[in-house]
């Protein structure tokens, strides 16, 4: 008697003999062209794919991404611009040798790579969009083909650099995992453009009330996407995701010719989730408020002691200081590593004994936000699991992928990245033993600075960007991204934005025009005091990204510097929109 077997809500029937796997897989293939070529070219890749005289590979990977996008940007209620685009990447990763020694994790000798040679080999290139089995069979065949021929000659020269060279415990090249068969259900690309649209011009349209402010700019972007992961070790993976970001960006000058950018970025899987718009156009009024706030207030000169940083600046901070920290893995043959590397770290106390790191993916939401860094595969086939960081202050371990490190050597699920996967946090959770309420953060913040016989403190609640550049195409593109507070991307502009002088007597002074003179890692482990309630920064979208949720921060000691730089000078005429008739669109 035939037995059934219900896959991703299709029923079909098992062959007598056939295993439920086989049969899963039989109907995949069946059911997706992309599945079907990937299979069947793996296949023939493993039996026949060897060049006389060398050796044959031990490993072979793809990884395709199917991906449509599309995205519109509006200015004060114009369209300015819309696009759509859709494509199919294609990884491919051959390995000779073995997984204790093959032909990655080499530079050559120039210290150019911690991941190895063959980076523009392993990006296969574009795959048809048309579901043409024969032309995406033809594809991956001749990226295949030319993968192989680049990676025989790179293990060969790795050879012969270590004969060369005194190499001590290395780690093996590639950790072994166990296959995975898994099928996330297809999703449907279609990008509804005409509702991304309808949205982006009603809320850029709120900026037409503002006439203090120098640019702005709504975008909203959707992504959707099937990844397909197959290799050598029996792993047949296709996982889906859709996903939406809503990015509003405002730039005012001071008249002194600064100019500060401030953004709104919201992130979620669904148009349905984004928050109404009534909600968004209260916050766009907020946000402006706020800015022509800190454009009229006076200049901090100069600041040395104890700061109170806000939930939203502290997760970027701490994002900007620890999210790479975290990731482990090998050096490659011939590089270097950091002397601040933390696997050199493991064990050692690198954060108050209150505080506690865990990366959990595996997590959908965090205080009812949603977790854009949720997954449960990550982009080498391994499913993630949560990783205990930071127990105490003390390092624990760190995320890994397949690529092993000299003490850590198992994937946690953490290889991420389409052409390139290597270590990545996804879901970077803080929180505190002894977590305090805003008003104990206050006090202990006072306390620090009278002990230190300071007229005042300092908070910072929130961070942007100022300077000379802050209107930058560019710049706006990354407040877009990263969520309006740039996190590690402080070199390129990102300061505070809203700044306090805190006062003995509780009473705060709005600030404005100082930058970090410089903050490290010794000023987290000299935290002071955290908050109990995080907030939660989302970056990249559903399909590659990451969250961090942290609470507030107060640093013993931070250096804050006056922003000397040459300004632009403000423009001579006052904005259209200061006009008593530019809000109702009336012509003189």
């Amino acid at each position: 008697m035939m037995r059934t077997r219900i896959l991703t809500g299709l029923l079909f029937l098992v062959a007598p003999g056939l295993s439920r796997a086989d049969a899963d897989l039989a109907q995949e293939k069946k059911n997706d062209v992309l599945v079907r070529a990937l299979v069947d070219e793996l296949e023939r890749g493993k039996v026949g794919l060897k060049l006389e005289g060398l050796e044959r590979p031990y490993f072979i990977e793809y990884a395709l991404q199917d991906r449509s996008t599309g995205s519109v940007t509006a200015v004060l209620g114009s369209v300015t611009n819309r696009s759509e685009n859709r494509s199919r990447g294609l990884r491919v990763d051959v390995r000779v040798g073995s997984y204790e020694l093959d032909n990655r994790n080499f530079s050559g000798g120039g210290g150019r790579s911690r991941f190895g040679r063959g980076f523009a080999a392993r990006m296969g290139g574009s795959i048809p969009i048309d579901d043409d089995y024969n032309a995406i069979r033809q594809s991956i065949w001749w990226a295949t083909d030319r993968d192989y021929k680049s990676v025989i000659e790179t293990l060969e020269q790795k050879k012969a650099f270590m004969e060369s060279k005194v190499i001590e415990n290395k780690p093996d090249d590639h950790a072994r995992a166990p296959a995975v068969l898994h099928f996330d259900g297809r999703t449907d690309t279609n990008i509804p453009l005409d509702r991304l649209e309808k949205t982006v011009v009603g809320l850029s349209a709120i900026f037409r009330e503002c006439p203090a402010v120098l640019r702005s700019s709504v975008s909203l972007s959707g992504t959707g996407g099937n990844d397909y992961l197959v290799n050598t070790e029996g792993t047949r993976l296709r996982t889906s995701n859709l996903s939406y970001s809503l990015a509003i960006t405002a730039t005012v000058q001071a008249d002194d010719g600064m100019k500060l950018t401030d953004s709104i970025s919201i992130q979620t899987r669904s148009l349905d989730d984004l928050p109404s718009l009534a909600e968004m156009e209260k916050r766009c009024r907020e946000m402006v408020a706020k800015l022509v706030a800190v454009k009229e207030a006076p200049i901090l000169e100069s600041y040395t002691g104890p700061v109170l940083v806000d939930a939203p600046a502290a997760a970027a901070l701490f994002s900007g200081q620890f999210a790479s920290r975290f990731a482990g893995g090998q050096r490659a043959l011939g590089g270097r590593t950091p002397p601040e590397d933390f696997e050199n770290k493991l064990g050692k106390r690198i954060l108050p004994k209150f505080l506690n790191v865990v990366d959990d993916p595996t997590r959908s939401s965090i205080a009812g936000t949603p977790v854009m860094g949720h997954y449960r595969y990550d982009q080498e086939g391994v499913e993630v699991r949560p990783v205990v960081l930071v127990e105490n202050g003390y390092l624990k371990t760190l995320v890994m992928s397949r690529n092993p490190s000299k003490k850590l050597s198992e994937s946690t699920g953490h290889g991420r990245g389409m052409f390139q996967p290597s270590a990545s946090t996804g879901c970077l959770i803080v929180t505190s033993n002894q977590g305090a309420s805003d008003e104990a953060l206050k006090e202990k913040l006072i306390e620090l600075f009278e002990d230190e016989d300071l007229e005042f403190g300092i908070r910072i609640a929130s961070l942007g960007a100022t300077g000379a550049g802050a209107a930058s195409g560019r710049l706006a593109q990354l407040m877009a991204r990263f969520g309006g507070s740039l996190g590690g991307l402080m070199g390129t502009g990102a300061t505070p934005l809203a700044i306090y002088k805190v006062y003995p007597d509780g009473r705060e002074e709005l600030v404005r025009g100082a930058e970090f003179a410089r903050i490290g890692l010794k000023a987290f482990k000299r935290i002071q005091a955290a908050g109990m309630e995080p907030y939660v920064q989302n970056t990249g979208g559903a399909l590659e990204g990451s969250t961090i949720a942290a609470p507030s921060f107060v640093f013993e000691e931070l250096d804050l510097a006056k922003i000397d730089r040459d300004f632009d000078k403000p423009p001579i005429l006052p904005s259209p929109l200061a006009r008593a008739d530019a809000v109702k669109g009336v012509e003189n």
